[in-house]
């Protein structure tokens, strides 16, 4: 047994073995989620589409794609098997469970295993963007009106809409007395909300970005005031692949600073230095086509 603390002399105390079930808990969870976004990135590869990692969260986790897939079928496919993979994790934790004479620890981690991974699956199928249920409803609405843009505005705006419902849901449990499940689901609907708007900013960024190459918003080597850092640093830049080409897409390189601690990364053509590219340089390019369109708009009003 392990002492935590007292409270008025009262020792509250935790034996070791609860420790062990929750660390073998929180294993298995991030290893479902892990599962989940891997079967995602497995996908995405398959279909030609990079992937720049994948990060697990509170939530759960996320797959970043670093370009959209090519076709409404690849969308499909990337998003299914997500939480099929989490309904074959279940499938897999039950059968454990039941062919398994084990303590009764295992048993109730099995069983724990089996109902997450369900909620998993489950909540992932809900038709809010970015869940997958989401990207699915995405993949029918590009096939249908051939625009990828217009299929994500749609998906971004019942995302939201989702959210909200699971806000106005925890809300509603919260006030009833389950303080604790209320808040949790408002947590998650806050988190969906701001999610479904980041993915369409995050799109419509991208939507700017891709026309252009990085020889067009770089800063070009002459001015050496701001190549002083990246020069320093070229050598190890061109080591850990963090730098861009002169022809690749400022999209890329918007990516590529995602991934930088210096908030700008070098622009090599071979092996010369010839410009870097800033987080400033392309907040201006974007600001500057912001600007064009706000006055294309009004012309045509």
């Amino acid at each position: 047994m392990i002492e935590l603390f007292r409270i008025r002399g009262i020792p509250v105390r935790i034996d070791a073995g609860w420790l062990l079930i929750f660390g073998l808990v929180t294993w298995s969870l991030a290893s479902g989620y892990f599962l989940h976004e891997l079967s995602h990135a497995l996908a995405a590869l398959d279909q030609g589409v990079p992937v720049g990692g994948i990060t697990l969260h509170v939530f759960g986790g996320v797959s970043q794609l670093d370009a959209e897939p090519p076709t409404p079928r690849a969308e499909l496919l990337i998003a299914l098997v997500g939480p099929l993979t989490s309904f074959a994790i279940a499938g897999l934790c039950l059968v454990a469970d039941r062919l398994i004479d084990g303590p009764a620890a295992f048993h109730a981690v099995a069983g724990y295993l089996v109902a997450i991974n369900l909620v998993v699956g489950i909540f992932n199928l809900v038709p809010g963007f970015p869940l997958d249920g989401g990207r699915v409803l995405r993949a029918t609405l590009w096939w249908w009106t051939g625009r990828l843009s217009v299929a994500t505005r749609i998906a971004s705006r019942c995302g939201a809409v989702v959210a909200l419902a699971l806000v106005a849901l925890g809300a509603l449990r919260a006030t009833a007395g389950d303080l604790v499940g209320g808040l949790w689901l408002v947590l998650v609907g806050l988190f969906l909300h701001q999610a479904a708007r980041s993915s369409w900013e995050l799109m419509r960024v991208r939507a700017r970005l891709e026309p252009l190459r990085v020889e067009d918003v770089m800063t070009r080597a002459p001015l050496a005031a701001d190549l002083i850092v990246p020069l320093a640093e070229a050598g190890a830049a061109l080591r850990n692949e963090q730098v861009v080409r002169p022809r690749d897409t400022a999209w890329q390189a918007f990516l590529t600073l995602g991934k930088s601690r210096g908030g700008r990364v070098a622009v090599v053509d071979g092996h010369a230095l010839v410009g870097v590219v800033s987080d400033r340089d392309l907040q201006n390019v974007l600001a500057a086509r912001d600007h064009r369109r706000a006055d294309a708009t009004r012309r045509a009003a």
